[in-house]
């Protein structure tokens, strides 16, 4: 097509930009994730991107949002509002009204997710995210934020978007010397502490939430590691991440949580 502008930082897909449209490959997924996408912008909930469509070539036609993204590479640092505590306080504020916006949503069971078939939401669930990380969020102009590549949206507990939001926001990373390079977040368990609570006020979460933070974000790195090298076995794009330490990182952070979870649980639950 032409105009196409490929758009940079995405491990796994090609995008693209056309005028005010982006293009990404579709999956047996899509058409769930879009349900959720066309009940989201029915309610008013703004900060999703809109579908528009499907293009000749069998890709996805979604709106292009334009603002600051939270790439992170060993040549783009972390922008510097995503460095801040108000950063936290902002993708668990953003988190809150995502699930709030989905009262009335009911999935499909016949329409499957990328991950799992598709089901009814159980008592207590809604439909997770699972990626809401700053390399998935773009900042406006306005200041509000927008969250992209919805491929991994499956439901779940909602606690299980905010420690995934958690791990990679404080960030609660156990390579602190890659975290002061090219981060700028959280380089000591109190700061870590700090930011992880910040997280939680933003989304307002629960005492019963907080007590369970702490073994959910546990929980998020260790699947996304199994899950990680189980799509490497069939994906080169996922298995080049395999290769480059993704998944074993995952595996040392849950370690580094562990070890410091007394400091960290403190805090957290200091604020409900």
């Amino acid at each position: 097509m032409q105009g196409e502008e490929v758009l940079h930082g995405g491990n796994t897909n090609v995008v693209v930009r056309v005028g005010d449209t982006v293009r990404r490959h579709t999956g047996h997924w899509t058409p769930a994730v879009h349900a959720l996408l066309a009940h989201l912008e029915s309610v008013g909930f703004t900060d999703a991107p809109a579908v528009l469509g499907i293009d000749d070539q069998g890709r996805e036609v979604l709106s292009y949002v334009i603002g600051e993204v939270g790439l992170l590479d060993p040549c783009n640092p972390l922008p510097p509002w995503f460095r801040t505590t108000e950063a936290c306080i902002a993708i668990g504020d953003w988190l809150r009204r995502f699930h709030d916006a989905q009262r009335g949503f009911t999935p499909d069971p016949s329409l499957p997710w990328r991950m799992y078939a598709g089901r009814a939401l159980h008592a207590g669930e809604v439909v997770v995210h699972h990626d809401a990380a700053p390399y998935n969020t773009i900042r406006r102009p306005d200041g509000g934020l927008t969250v992209i590549d919805w491929d991994f949206c499956a439901p779940g507990d909602p606690i299980e978007d905010l420690a995934f939001s958690a791990w990679q926001w404080v960030p609660l990373w156990a390579d602190k010397a890659a975290v002061a390079v090219g981060y700028g977040g959280a380089v000591s368990v109190p700061e870590s502490a700090r930011r992880l609570a910040a997280l939680a006020d933003g989304y307002d979460a629960s005492a019963d939430q907080r007590s369970r933070l702490l073994d959910a974000c546990v929980d998020q790195m260790t699947k996304h590691a199994n899950d990680l090298e189980a799509m490497g076995f069939t994906d080169p794009a996922f298995a080049r991440l395999v290769d480059l330490g993704v998944a074993s990182n995952a595996r040392l952070d849950a370690a580094w949580v562990r070890a410091n979870e007394a400091a960290l649980s403190a805090e957290v639950r200091g604020g409900a």
